[in-house]
């Protein structure tokens, strides 16, 4: 009679935590030219009790052979594969007490993907890596996928002789075969969790960067072949940045080196692997002479931030994916603050400012995440790699950082890091270090911005009473635009601190408090007078809207900003963003505060004024009024355009290189601007025959500003000039300029391109999403999406799908809306984070129409004068 098969059932979203690995060992044969590999793994388990079944994640391996090792004997296994898990069954009981699993098994590496092992081609050579971070290390080996895991790891690789290998720790041993193979061991890296784990082979080359830190660290940077002078600017930028960590952490380094690789393909962003950080090419790479200020800068900044978490997220790993914002809040946070020690002219804290701005605008939905978000399923986990956790997270610590002070700010990050180094913690137990340095029981106030959604709207009403010192009465709920679908959760509240600054009588003065209920006062005891002036958000440290009742605003409009800093500026223009959108504040107020605060020699506050005027939709301009648009932005912004002219001067500093394509956007697309928009054209022309002719900023908006009104002869040199370049930067340029065109058979035949089998559609993609975000462009784009959605979501890697979704929310009508809800409403259950990109595409379509309704009439008077 034959024994019944056992019944399994799954753990789950997380593995059996009575089953837990010590350390695990990988020897993996990998050849870049091929899709298949094979490996093997010893994993050491901890058994609490005897075991008949252990599960493992392993998502797409198949396994040759498996065993369990347990005091020199050999336990007969077999495995099985349960969804993305493996579940072993040994022939007889094993534990309790320690066993090794040992695995051989194969997998693939795919082409044009971005997660697990996976493959690209530049120049005719095959390179292979490894993208794990979420979970993708499950592709790779079988393993205990989970942050919580954090184990040694020693890596082997089997590779040609030609191909380079790379992986997280130094290299311990090498031998050369008579077969044209070599064996590569690494040496045991100390504990990590699975996602850190990280290697690359190919044809990559070296570039030293010297040593750097208080231990002599070894830098390289690796590049694709024959790359080798592109990797200047990173060579130089990243031991300076390592340095200034330490300092301010207070400790070395943590690792044995450090390797920066640019990875050839078309994939963006970073990853902190230690000791093998690895970059997209055209983030990492510029070329030698006339490369972008906007990308040295981007590096550094995306360089400051894999490096703070070299400490935040891999000397010490969060416990579980809930508390990612350990890891990502505090390593862009601190980045700021470590690019403005090492560049002050950079203004570190104005990419704070921005950064914190685009956080409002998506808290400001009702399907926003809250920072420290229960994870219920995979798709959560994914989720949480968003601007909420990022750009919202960063925010709220800098204002907290600002509430208890930066020295016991910095005391309490560094006893969270002494108690917790290489292991893992948990948002409470930061909570308990920096309660400890700042004598403050920080947990609640701190919870009421990691555990719910959305943003306080803090409205503040100046009263300065014949006796008694003035003071501000202060009231909170929650800030929801027009439409908004949360209507009655107004009355959500927090614990806010907040600092405010003012001027009375010709003295400054400032003032603090924190608003925990939904009403509050705030004495401004030090002001002899009722003041001329009050900022309802010092610095721009407070993660919160203001509202500035009765005619606090006009006393500020009064004064110009006289006495403000341009990250105060730069917060009212955001306020008044989010208060038009609320109805809360008329946008001829908004617009004129936009032209008050607005000083032309500061770069950041002509951008910040852009910003602001850009806020108010093509959509919401009815067709009518805009030339009267057009007019409006010019006298803003068009005599300031005209002089700095398209082209770089000699001497001229880098804030106005990099504000030249903010305004020369701004100007020839809002304030369709012809004489600028015909001498783009010729210089767009003259770059197509000689690419030095412009650098490359200036020749993203030279091609921006030509393409809005070209033509069919300049789409056929864009073309033309796409099908002879493989140069990576070019061709972002090119796709970019190819999705700018208003003409509709122009606009189709770019599109066409996301499809032709000489392209590929991940580069292609900044085309679709411009084309969505021009309103000319718009339902075209959509008819060529819902077309052939299947045949794109099949050229893109897997987790570049839930984009395809999210492009929804550039449409403001209603019949658009319920296309979209009916067509990618089965789409978004079948993918990853589908349903949720889905859901905020389609508040955001709500939302711009209840708003465009509301502000018409408002805009219309405003833009008559004009």
């Amino acid at each position: 009679m034959e024994e019944a098969a056992p019944v399994l059932t799954p753990p789950g979203l997380r593995l059996n935590p009575s089953v837990r690995p010590v350390r695990q060992t990988v020897t993996l044969e990998l050849d870049p030219r091929r899709e298949a590999f094979s490996g093997t793994t010893d994993i050491e388990i901890t058994l609490a009790e005897a075991t008949r079944e252990v599960w493992l994640h392993g998502d797409a391996l198949s396994v040759k052979d498996s065993a369990f090792l347990v005091g020199g004997n050999r336990v007969r296994t077999s495995a099985l594969p349960v969804g993305d898990m493996l579940v072993f069954l040994p022939r007889e009981p094993v534990g309790p007490g320690t066993v090794t699993l040992r695995v051989a098994y194969t997998g693939r590496a795919q082409a044009r993907e971005s997660s697990g092992i996976y493959r690209e081609e530049e120049a005719g050579r095959w390179y292979m890596m490894t993208q794990f971070q979420p979970l993708a290390a499950r592709r790779a080996f079988p393993c205990f996928d989970e942050p919580g895991f954090k184990i040694p790891w020693r890596l082997t690789l089997r590779a040609r002789e030609e191909d380079g290998t790379y992986a997280n720790a130094p290299v311990e041993a090498e031998t050369h075969g008579p077969d044209g193979w070599k064996t590569v061991r690494f040496q045991t890296t100390p504990p990590l969790p699975s996602y850190l784990v990280a290697f690359a082979v190919g044809p990559f080359q070296a570039v030293d960067a010297g040593v750097a830190g208080q231990h002599d660290v070894p830098v390289r940077m690796l590049v694709p072949h024959g790359r080798t002078a592109e990797a200047t600017w990173a060579a130089e930028s990243t031991p300076r940045l390592l340095e200034r960590l330490e300092t301010w952490f207070g400790t070395p380094y943590p690792y044995a080196k450090l390797d920066v690789i640019a990875l050839p393909g078309r994939q963006g962003g970073a990853m902190e692997h230690p000791g093998l950080i690895t970059f997209g090419a055209s983030l990492m790479l510029g070329p030698a002479e006339g490369d972008s200020l906007w990308r040295q800068r981007y590096f550094a900044q995306t360089q400051a931030h894999e490096l703070a978490h070299q400490w935040f997220g891999n000397l010490v790993t969060p416990a579980w994916w809930d508390d990612l914002w350990l890891n990502e809040s505090f390593a862009d946070w601190l980045s700021y603050k470590v690019i403005t020690q090492w560049k002050p002219d950079w203004r570190g804290d104005m990419r704070r400012i921005e950064a914190r701005g685009a956080a409002l605008v998506e808290d400001r939905l009702i399907s926003a995440r809250s920072i420290r978000q229960p994870i219920h399923a995979p798709g959560d986990i994914h989720a949480a790699f968003d601007g909420i956790t990022y750009n919202k997270g960063a925010a709220v610590l800098a204002m907290f950082e600002s509430w208890v002070g930066s020295d016991t700010f910095q005391d309490g990050v560094r006893r969270f890091l002494a108690a917790h180094a290489k292991g893992t913690a948990t948002t409470h137990d930061f909570f308990t270090a920096l309660a400890a340095a700042s004598g403050k029981d920080v947990a609640p106030s701190f919870s009421s911005f990691l555990d719910q959604p959305g943003v306080p709207r803090v409205a503040m009403t100046l009263e300065c009473p014949a006796e008694g010192a003035p003071r501000l009465e202060l009231e909170q709920r929650r800030y929801l635009p027009l439409g908004s679908p949360g209507a009655g959760e107004e009355t959500a509240s927090w614990q806010v601190p907040i600092c405010v600054r003012y001027a009375a009588k010709g003295r400054e003065g400032r003032a603090c408090t924190v608003l925990s209920e939904p009403t509050g006062t705030l004495h401004l005891d030090d002001a002899k007078a009722c003041p001329d002036w009050v900022h309802p958000n010092a610095e721009g440290r407070g993660y919160y809207h203001a509202m500035l009742r009765g005619d606090a605003l006009e006393r500020l409009m009064r004064q110009s900003g006289k006495g403000l800093t341009v990250a105060e500026r730069r917060v009212l223009m955001d306020d008044a963003q989010a208060l038009v959108a609320s109805g809360d504040l008329d946008v001829s107020q908004a617009l004129t505060l936009a032209s008050r605060l607005l000083r032309p020699e500061d770069a950041d506050l002509v951008m910040g004024a852009a910003e602001l005027v850009a806020s108010v939709r093509d959509d919401f301009v009815p067709q009518a009024s805009l030339p009267n648009r057009a007019r409006f932005v010019q006298s803003l912004f068009g005599g300031q355009a005209r002089r700095l002219g398209l082209m770089p001067r000699t001497g001229e500093g880098e804030d106005l290189r990099m504000l030249r394509p903010w305004l020369v956007w701004m100007v020839t697309k809002a304030g369709e601007d012809a004489q600028l928009r015909a001498e783009a054209r010729e210089l767009a022309l003259r770059w197509l025959k000689d690419r030095r002719s412009l650098p490359m900023d200036s020749a993203n908006a030279v091609l921006s500003a030509a393409t809005a009104g070209g033509d069919a002869a300049l789409h056929q040199h864009l073309l033309e000039a796409l099908r002879a370049t493989t140069e990576v930067r070019e061709r972002e340029l090119l796709f970019s300029a190819l999705g700018g065109f208003h003409d509709a058979p122009l606009a189709r035949a770019s599109l066409e391109l996301l499809l032709a089998p000489d392209v590929d559609t991940r580069e292609a993609l900044p085309l679709l999403f411009r084309q969505f975000e021009e309103l000319p462009t718009r339902a075209g784009a959509l008819d060529f999406l819902t077309s052939n959605f299947e045949a794109l979501r099949d050229r893109l890697p897997r987790d570049i799908a839930p984009w395809l979704l999210s492009t929804g929310g550039f449409f403001c009508d209603t019949e658009s809306r319920e296309r979209l809800a009916t067509f990618f409403a089965p789409h978004a259950s079948a993918v990853e984070g589908g349903e949720r990109a889905l859901a905020q595409s389609l508040e955001r379509v709500d939302l711009c129409i209840a708003q465009r309704e509301a502000l018409r009439p408002g805009l219309e008077r405003f833009l008559s004068r004009y």
